[in-house]
């Protein structure tokens, strides 16, 4: 009963009816023989309103940065840690909701409405966790450290990533069993800093989702100019902080080739592209596919398709590896 009526919460959204209007209509059902109907009728009020509000908190780092993070989907079980892209001109604008990432997540989770929902009433048996990175958004704290870019470099954000992890972690309960380890990915800038994460704390990680990632070595040595001519007019535009947080992103890189062959990393992988977005080449995505050995590379033709075709090759994914229910 409890999922059909968290399905039913997200239809009665849909037809844009105020959860509080099927209170009140609850409310009028008097006679005893109609109480069970009315309680159901209330619960489902509240899965509604639940559904329709999620509420973002603040997940405190060692260095006083604050990151606003939430929650999509069904999360007690199984949760992917979101990371979004860069905001080269404008990073405060860019945050996990603006991504265009997020439609696509959001979708695969059941937890957001694209223009064609691909599952529409369909349930999922895991979430997403979704966070403001440090310098975009509505992140704060960070500030008072401007002059070190070195904490936007994607092996700095990829701490920030695993803090998060542990702390939706930690949330969930020591009650709960689980497998240790978090399920992160992201897309561009948050695809990397995934992939740093995983470098660094293999034993942390137990699956990644790369989605687009950046530029890297001698392809990203070959484009730093245009990120430090945006630091620069932001600079001139008497916005230090966000040019600090877009110069941090010029000198950041992947981990070298060499480096991700000796790491021998063996968690599943999925890394997805398309051909035709030549901010993100699908030549990265080739490249590392050839190193990560449980690397599953899935490259479309087109940004379209690839919109399109993510939800449903990251649920089969995820049924493939972590046994959800697709």
């Amino acid at each position: 009963f409890g999922s059909s009526m968290a399905s039913g919460a997200r239809h009665f959204l849909r037809l844009g009816r105020s959860p509080a209007a099927l209170v009140a209509a609850s409310s009028t059902l008097r006679p005893r023989a109609l109480l069970p109907l009315a309680l159901r009728l209330r619960a489902f009020a509240d899965m509604a309103s639940s559904a329709a509000a999620p509420v973002p908190k603040d997940i405190l780092l060692l260095d006083g940065t604050r990151l606003p993070c939430e929650t999509l989907g069904r999360t007690q079980d199984l949760a992917l840690i979101w990371g979004h892209g860069l905001g080269p001109s404008a990073p405060r604008a860019m945050t996990r909701r603006t991504c265009e990432s997020f439609a696509m997540i959001g979708a695969a989770v059941g937890g957001c409405e694209p223009a064609e929902d691909p599952i529409e009433g369909a349930e999922t048996s895991f979430g997403a966790v979704l966070y403001d990175t440090r310098g975009h958004g509505a992140s704060a704290g960070w500030e008072r450290h401007r002059d070190c870019i070195e904490q936007f470099h994607w092996r700095s954000l990829a701490v920030d990533m695993l803090a998060v992890a542990s702390d939706h972690q930690r949330s969930l309960g020591a009650e709960r069993e689980r497998q240790p380890g978090a399920l992160i990915g992201g897309y561009s800038m948050g695809a990397s800093t995934a992939l740093w994460a995983a470098y660094l704390c293999p034993t942390a990680v137990r699956g990644l989702v790369l989605l687009c990632v950046t530029t890297g070595w001698e392809i990203r040595a070959g484009r730093r100019g245009n990120l430090l001519a945006s630091a620069k007019a932001l600079e001139e535009a008497s916005d230090p902080d966000s040019a600090s947080v877009v110069r941090g992103a010029a000198f950041a890189d992947l981990p070298t080739e060499e480096q991700l062959k000796a790491a021998n990393l063996k968690m599943p992988i999925l890394l997805m592209c398309a051909r035709d977005d030549g901010t993100h080449p699908a030549a990265v995505v080739e490249r590392l596919a050839a190193v990560l050995p449980s690397g599953q590379a899935v490259i479309t033709d087109t940004s379209e398709e690839l919109r399109s075709r993510f939800p449903g090759e990251l649920r089969g994914w995820m049924r493939t590896h972590f046994g959800i229910a697709a």
